[in-house]
């Protein structure tokens, strides 16, 4: 019997071949038998600028891309997040209702997303046939703010604008419904606690859980939607907790999502919790104490726009991280930009596939190829095995429902490794060169 061997090193991203049965080295991973979490799946962002850069491709080439990253065989991305409104990587910004004090909302509409946002989803829609996606706000429409700026600022916590910003939601989740397109899912502010230049909204955990359990939450039921509410994108005041003491990380949980998971009446409309960046530190508070609550990473870090091997490295080892506290989802965020990756606002950043809208020309990122190590084998419904031996803090190990064996390795060390492998009676030995990302799949 061989075992399939996917490896990636920074001059050659994609190798398969395999691997024969039989130990050779005493360097060891072994499943413990205790099963952990089921994994859902795995995503990325429909940004504007994403499908403005796609748009520049063939329809050849932009047919082959999108294969490559929704279908089945591939990829295999089987759900997407969408802005409410404008984020950093919208061509321009805008809210879903930009007229002033439309409290009845008599102006709401998604016209735009009809143009660049829904395109793309449907595109991933014909690869995916229960494709949805998970819908967030960067910033609510600037009339709701105590400035009228999409960029920093606050919600106003006022009646009219509260009861009013609920009803926002459903006519989102409704009309997006309404093209074909599943919204399962509302996080309700990303990274509420991000003052940024870009869309963006503070809150405080008091203002977050009053809103979900006197607006929100009633609004939905009232609705009679499905659509989950999620606590969610959570981030942290992540330069604070990096570089300041530990006892932050408590503050930082009590402070937030604490205080709206301790509220019985905001609870009970709570699903899960989504974290991206800082919220990576307290994915131990979360899972200790609300293990009733589903996790899921819901944007992974951007990185620099030079789509390099070492934060494709970086990128592995936080897609560990959440895997290994819990996560049962793994977002992307840029699936495609342009050469010049820039935000509308100066920030350059990384993505699946980089298109030269010039020459009409595209390339896969290292980015690209992390996610495929993982998304490609690791079908919805695989249970993740905890392991132990010396390589558990470099592995992830998963059982699919067709209970095919999924082994992940990475090594960001300078030296090749040992690596065995033992799984029941059956093992197999692989060298682990340096700098390297493997997948084994055991059939």
């Amino acid at each position: 019997m061989s075992i399939k061997h996917i490896k990636s090193l920074e001059n050659n991203c994609w190798q398969v071949g395999e691997v024969e049965l039989g130990s050779k080295f005493d360097e060891t991973l072994e499943p413990t038998g205790t099963y952990a979490q089921t994994v859902e799946g795995f995503g990325g962002c429909f940004n504007e600028l994403g499908w403005d850069a796609l748009e520049a491709l063939s329809e050849e080439d932009r047919k082959a891309v999108m294969d490559e990253i929704f279908g089945e065989g591939n990829c295999n991305f089987n759900y997407g997040r969408v802005p409410i409104g404008a984020n950093d990587f919208s061509m321009e910004w805008y809210s879903c209702d930009d007229v002033k004090d439309d409290y009845e909302l008599k102006h709401f509409n998604i016209e735009r997303d009809k143009t660049y946002t829904i395109p793309f989803i449907r595109e991933a829609q014909q690869r995916q046939k229960d494709f949805w996606v998970f819908g967030s706000p960067w910033s609510p429409p600037i009339w709701m703010k105590t400035k009228p700026a999409y960029n920093f600022g606050t919600i106003r916590m006022e009646e009219k604008v509260l009861d009013a910003y609920a009803r926002y939601f459903v006519k989102f989740v409704e009309a997006y419904g309404a093209e074909g397109v599943p919204v399962k899912q509302v996080h309700v502010q990303n990274e509420p606690m991000a003052d940024q230049k870009f869309p963006s909204c503070k809150w405080t955990g008091e203002d977050m859980r009053d809103f979900i359990k006197g607006y929100l939450g009633p609004e939905f039921e009232k609705s009679g939607l499905d659509t989950e509410i999620w606590l969610g994108t959570i981030n942290g005041p992540f330069m604070d907790i990096i570089m300041g003491p530990s006892t932050l990380f408590s503050e930082f949980y009590d402070q937030w999502p604490n205080t709206v998971l301790s509220d019985k009446e905001a609870r009970k409309y709570i699903t899960g919790v989504g974290l991206q960046w800082g919220g990576k530190h307290i994915l131990d508070h979360i899972s200790m104490s609300w293990p009733e609550m589903r996790i899921m990473q819901t944007e992974s870090e951007c990185g620099d726009s030079l789509n390099s091997w070492k934060q494709m490295e970086y990128i592995y080892g936080l897609m560990w991280q959440y895997f290994v506290h819990g996560a049962e989802r793994y977002t992307y965020w840029n699936i495609a930009l342009p050469n010049d990756s820039v935000s509308t606002w100066g920030w350059k950043q990384n993505s699946l596939v980089t298109v030269n809208k010039e020459t009409g020309e595209y390339r896969y990122n290292p980015e690209f190829y992390v996610m495929k190590h993982f998304s490609q084998y690791v079908k919805p419904g695989a249970k993740r095995i905890t392991t132990k031996g010396h390589w558990t803090s470099n592995a992830l190990v998963f059982e699919n429902p067709d209970k095919s064996i999924v082994v992940l390795v990475g090594s960001n060390m300078n030296n090749a490794r040992e690596f065995t492998f033992s799984y029941g009676e059956k093992s197999f030995s692989c060298e682990i060169e340096p700098h390297s990302i493997h997948t084994f799949v055991l059939e």
